[in-house]
């Protein structure tokens, strides 16, 4: 009896994005990055001049935003994987600072947390040292002095 409805095939490209209180939603990557950053602010509720990246898992930025008007999303995320919605702010020294738009990022994403709200990046998408503990003590070696 289950033969006579046509089976849906399963989304072959989506992306899941986390914001909010724990809440996610799915995404057709298979699109210009513009549109796609236009239909996340949709969904969430976020006003169109607010400027919104992602994150993936591990807290590293993909920079959307910065990518060429006509590329597609697609070429710079990879299908299936969870993305965590940032807020992108314009700072008076011309860096950008970021902030993570899902809640309670500490206790489920320590790493993502820690990286993300230890950072500034600067006008090419440098992150720009405030404090990460791990890139001071990189710098250290390399400077051959411990911390």
């Amino acid at each position: 009896m289950l033969d006579q409805y046509p089976q849906i095939p399963e989304p072959s490209m989506f992306i899941k994005v986390l914001f909010g209180d724990n809440e996610e939603a799915l995404f057709n990557p298979n699109c210009r990055t513009l549109l796609l950053l236009e239909h996340i602010k949709e969904r969430v509720g976020y006003q169109p001049e607010i400027d919104i990246d992602l994150s993936d898992e591990n807290g590293f930025i993909v920079h959307l935003l910065r990518s060429p008007p006509l590329q597609y999303a697609s070429d710079v995320l990879e299908s299936r994987r969870t993305f965590i919605l940032v807020k992108v702010s314009k700072n008076d020294d011309g860096s950008e600072s970021v902030e993570p738009m899902l809640n309670n990022l500490r206790a489920n994403r320590p790493n993502a947390f820690e990286r993300l709200t230890s950072s500034n990046y600067d006008s090419r998408g440098n992150a720009i040292d405030t404090g990460d503990k791990r890139l001071n003590r990189q710098k250290s070696k390399k400077s051959g002095k411990r911390r």
